[in-house]
């Protein structure tokens, strides 16, 4: 064996000793009561809260303004209009 693969081979058999030597942190012991937790940091809820753009106009007046517009659509929010006629669906052949 010449000295570049042996040195090579030394190396990577020396590495499992090198990984077990090196310290790891001590875990809490998770029975212990009075072991130290790290503090967990506190978001607002409310940290992204945007006011409401239209802040001038009383809840009378936007429930009125919301109704205006609905009406312009035609019936249910505009889901049925006044030229198309409800249908009916005939129940007789269901079961009680």
């Amino acid at each position: 064996m010449t000295l570049k693969p042996g040195l090579a081979v030394g190396m990577l058999m020396s590495m499992p000793f090198a990984a077990a030597a090196q310290q790891t942190a001590k875990q809490p012991d998770p029975i212990d009561a009075n072991a130290a937790v790290p503090a967990s940091p506190h978001e607002s809820a409310f940290k992204n809260y945007r006011a409401a753009t239209d802040e001038q106009a009383s809840p009378d007046k936007a429930w009125r303004a919301a109704n205006e517009e609905m009406t312009k659509l035609g019936g249910h929010a505009g889901h049925m209009t006044s030229d198309t006629p409800p249908t009916l669906v005939d129940h007789e052949g269901h079961r009680h």
